[in-house]
């Protein structure tokens, strides 16, 4: 589980990495994007429709523990997480649709994630106490520095600058810090687990996995240009991971905070790796399709 240090560096990196989020945003780019709001509305949509369901599918077809189960639900129900708009960047797709939805979805998400987690959480962890207000307070106060970003940046372009990239380096760390501290604590834990349970690993590695195709396909769908596909997939398929870890450590506590923390970690350590292979996927592609336009020429 998580200790009280660990709680505290993890919410004061969490909250520096929203404040990054905000100071990201500048006036142009809100500009451009809401000139096409079609695509911000079904982003939103497929973030809090298809990520939950994924989740609530996954602990059906691997019949994870109720305990455990919640934790997945949780991260489900989170928004879009910052570390997409860096694979967006890398994956060379589009970075401003990226970084509004993020903002959008992280807004959203204090009103939404707490009735979605509610709702299939209910469901699936039947007799564990759900803390509703406890979550809502604690998405609110970690939610709340996004609006200081947004002020900083609109005040002043360097020191929001200085402020976006602070809160990327933030988002590095949460996750340095399950590394570094989490695992080898936990480590017996998690062989215990992936020995007895590996649904429980399946969910957190397939989570990513199956968002980022449903919502490649969601965004086919409805005729968004390759780059927005891309984009889609990456937004809606990254949850932010460490918010729903420091949602539970501040609404959880004792046994179920231990189990419930046990996916979101995992999720969070695993995304990466899912996340860069993707990236990696996508820049090639792009890059061979910017080689083919000379020889058209």
């Amino acid at each position: 589980m998580i200790g009280a240090f660990e709680q505290a560096m993890l919410t004061i990196l969490v909250a520096c990495m929203m404040l990054g989020m905000g100071a990201a945003m500048t006036p142009r780019d809100i500009a451009d994007e809401m000139k096409r709001p079609k695509w911000l509305v079904l982003a939103v949509i497929g973030q809090f429709t298809f990520m939950p369901l994924i989740a609530f599918g996954l602990v059906q077809v691997f019949n994870i523990p109720p305990a455990i189960a919640i934790g997945l639900i949780i991260v489900g129900c989170m928004p879009g997480g910052t570390t997409s708009n860096l694979f967006t960047y890398f994956a060379k797709a589009n970075l401003s649709l990226s970084v509004i939805v993020t903002m959008l979805t992280t807004m959203t998400a204090i009103i939404v994630s707490p009735l979605l987690i509610t709702f299939y959480g209910g469901v699936v962890a039947e007799g564990v106490e759900i803390p509703y207000a406890n979550i809502v307070v604690s998405l609110a106060l970690l939610i709340l520095p996004i609006f200081l970003g947004i002020w900083l940046r609109r005040r002043s372009a360097n020191v929001g600058g200085s402020t976006e990239v602070i809160g990327s380096v933030f988002g590095i760390l949460v996750i340095l810090l399950l590394l570094v501290t989490w695992v080898p604590r936990n480590w017996t834990l998690l062989v215990d687990t992936f020995t007895d349970q590996p649904g429980v690993f399946a969910g957190a590695i397939l989570l990513p996995v199956l968002g980022m195709a449903v919502a490649y396909l969601w965004a086919k769908v409805w005729g968004a240009q390759v780059a927005d596909r891309r984009t889609y997939a990456l937004e809606i398929g990254i949850v932010n991971g460490p918010l729903a870890v420091a949602v539970i450590a501040l609404s959880f506590s004792g046994a179920a905070k231990a189990e419930a923390d046990l996916i979101p970690a995992l999720y969070s350590l695993f995304v990466v790796i899912t996340a860069s292979l993707v990236t990696m996927v996508f820049r090639r592609a792009f890059l061979r399709s910017e080689q083919k336009i000379p020889e058209l020429l």
